[in-house]
């Protein structure tokens, strides 16, 4: 006889929570509505429906995957950000919720740019887009900018692309394959912002984080060098020749990072005030600055 969701979730539950699994119940639910394509509320309302053997046999490999390590917004391809569905896959990082204060600074910089009637001249450049996750929630926000996405890799410039499209905002973007701001031509227009969540973790932090992270998700989206910042170096230092006169740089770091990528930033030269935002947690975690007039 076929198992019941009940029942399916039940030993999903007890298998994930013998092998430590974290959240063993959200990710026993979140993996099962997803299959049956249904809200996860509706699990609680229908747990004497039956699976199919179909169903049952899919929704046993994804546990499988769970318990190997796999996230499950890779199992499930989506990550809610923003309160909008992102498509991600092995070659993005997942989008965390501290990112989105990127998208709300943004959004602050933007809005307040000039006066809120310029907005249809405004061009923002996101620099390492992955998933798209930033520029398309700037984009769905502020319908009349338009935005520049930049990354290294191709296949990661692909998911956004399809995300862009899926979340109606296609004719907003243009993507640039490329190495940050050098990918765009000399002459290319200034912006208002430049927006960016690059790799940031150190050396030594890569060594202690959990395997679900370093076994599954991109290495060159995460890795910043020893002290976590080559990369974010070079962006302070060559992002000047991309900003309009009064932009606004803003930049997600790491545990410990803002003080120090701020007077990176005073010390480049091209900026004026400079400052730094918590995240929900208290952690320093956005840097901004604002580009001489």
């Amino acid at each position: 006889m076929s198992l019941t969701i009940g029942a399916a979730l039940q030993q999903a539950i007890q298998c994930l929570t013998r092998s430590a699994v974290a959240e063993p119940r959200a990710a026993a639910e979140v993996l099962l509505a997803d299959l049956l394509n249904r809200p996860r509320l509706s699990l609680v309302l229908e747990t004497h429906h039956r699976l199919d053997p179909y169903q049952a046999e899919l929704y046993a490999t994804r546990i499988q995957r769970r318990l190997q390590g796999e996230p499950v917004q890779y199992i499930t391809g989506v990550q809610e950000f923003w309160s909008l569905p992102f498509r991600v896959n092995p070659h993005v990082l997942i989008p965390r919720p501290e990112t989105e204060l990127l998208v709300e600074y943004g959004v602050q910089a933007l809005q307040t740019w000039q006066q809120p009637s310029s907005l249809a001249a405004v061009s923002v450049l996101d620099v390492g887009v992955g998933s798209g996750n930033i520029a398309i929630s700037l984009a769905h926000t502020l319908p009349a900018i338009r935005v520049c996405g930049i990354d290294l890799s191709n296949d990661a410039l692909r998911v956004a692309q399809e995300n862009a499209q899926r979340l109606g905002v296609r004719e907003q973007l243009t993507w640039v394959c490329g190495d940050l701001v050098t990918a765009l031509r000399q002459d290319a227009p200034r912006f208002a912002l430049c927006v960016s969540n690059l790799p940031y973790v150190s050396t030594t932090e890569w060594e202690q984080l959990p395997r679900h992270i370093k076994a599954y998700e991109p290495p060159m989206a995460l890795l910043g060098g020893d002290d976590g910042l080559d990369v974010i170096r070079r962006l302070v230092t060559t992002s000047p020749r991309v900003l309009a006169p009064g932009g606004t740089l803003l930049l997600e770091v790491g545990w410990q990072q803002a003080r120090r990528v701020a007077e990176l930033i005073r010390q480049q030269g091209a900026f004026g005030e400079v400052g730094i935002y918590p995240d929900l947690a208290g952690i320093d975690r956005v840097v901004w600055a604002r580009r001489c007039g």
